[in-house]
């Protein structure tokens, strides 16, 4: 058998199970990244990037980091006065106590895992930016190639012997949710098939070797497993009902956040700028994830499916996820619900105080 190389994965790999940090990292190549009116951060010469405040940010090392990775590369967190230091952690629940004790002012925040922590512990955090979108063939449910699995109705179960097992990284995650949604519009329940939990970067091993029937990988795992060993995609989980399905945000402690508004305002402000420059330019992506992500080198970039970076919080887009793991709560007991209560996004949104809207995260202001 081939060896799969070990790799960070992108946005839900990330959050569902978690991935080691990187080792080391390399120079972005610079020429064109920040566009014509911006220069890398070292050169960076207004008042505001003198004196600098630290930020703790936890992130991990995904593609749904990079137009944070662009603000600090081409200077606009210098640009508002801010420094940022990176903490690696494993997926948003690990950035739970550093939230709740100020020690880690911003952390990058998956939707599903953290509205399951909103339901346990109400008020801890607050959105404050979009991070990322999951498109077309980002989110993939995965065969081997001689697989005698040729169509999702092939995963209804005849009531006698063995049902069909599906790799995920993590029960009650974005890829279990996914995958339900989609398997819902084919006749198939939950009760057809077994979820099993696989850590993502051992999801092809474990389909090709015949542990799992079928695996929910992303990227860069997906272009990995097909190019070592012809694997088939069996189903898009990012399409119909879960099309263009929010990922991953930004969040803040409650606290904190209310204590500090103008360093949070100044954040989404460099924010801003770096999303632009990942929303308008994919080429920018691509140039400083090898960088900082494991596993994507400069020959695998150009081959990887990314999703798409949101310029604006939006509030309905968001609340999809919520009603979604709502609707997949109901009947099942209590243990494998996804939530136990409603979420209003609404009340997940952070505003300054004083404010009766959700401060700014697009250059323009433009929330909705």
């Amino acid at each position: 058998m081939k060896r799969l190389l070990s790799v960070t994965l992108s946005a839900l790999c990330v959050l569902v199970i978690g991935c080691a940090p990187p080792s080391s990292t390399t120079a972005p190549r610079s020429t064109g990244i920040c566009g014509s009116n911006t220069a890398p951060a070292s050169t960076a010469t207004t008042d505001a990037a003198r004196e600098l405040v630290t930020l703790q940010v936890a992130i991990i090392s995904i593609p749904d980091v990079a137009p944070a990775k662009l603000a600090e590369h081409c200077g606009f967190f210098a640009r508002e006065g801010l420094k940022i230091r990176w903490t690696e952690i494993r997926g948003s629940s690990d950035a739970v106590p550093g939230l709740a004790s100020g020690d880690t002012h911003v952390a990058l925040w998956n939707y599903v895992t953290g509205y399951a922590i909103e339901d346990r512990k109400p008020g801890l955090a607050k959105l404050i930016a979009d991070a990322y979108q999951a498109e077309n063939n980002c989110f993939l449910l995965m065969v081997r190639e001689n697989s005698p699995i040729q169509s999702l109705a092939d995963l209804k179960w005849n009531g006698t012997g063995k049902k069909i097992t599906i790799g995920v990284g993590t029960f009650k995650s974005v890829s279990t949710l996914t995958a339900e949604s989609t398997l819902r519009i084919a006749g198939v329940t939950a009760d057809d098939i077994t979820f099993v939990q696989v850590p993502l970067p051992q999801m092809a091993a474990a389909v090709e070797a015949g542990r799992v029937d079928m695996g929910w990988m992303t990227e860069p795992g997906i272009t990995l497993y097909k190019t070592n060993y012809g694997a088939r995609a069996l189903a898009d989980v990012a399409t119909a009902g879960t099309s263009q399905w929010p990922v991953a945000g930004w969040a803040v402690s409650t606290k904190w956040a209310d204590a500090h508004p103008d360093l949070v305002t100044r954040f989404q402000r460099a924010l801003a700028r770096g999303q632009e420059l990942a929303a308008q330019d994919e080429s920018t992506v691509r140039k400083i994830l090898p960088s900082y992500a494991l596993g994507i080198d400069d020959k695998l970039v150009g081959s990887i499916t990314l999703g798409s970076f949101p310029l604006t919080l939006n509030r309905n887009r968001l609340q999809r996820v919520a009603d979604a793991m709502e609707e997949f709560s109901k009947g099942k007991p209590a243990a494998d619900k996804y939530l136990t209560k409603p979420i209003d996004v609404t009340d997940l949104l952070w505003r300054a105080p004083g404010s009766a809207s959700t401060s700014p995260m697009s250059p323009s202001g433009a929330t909705s």
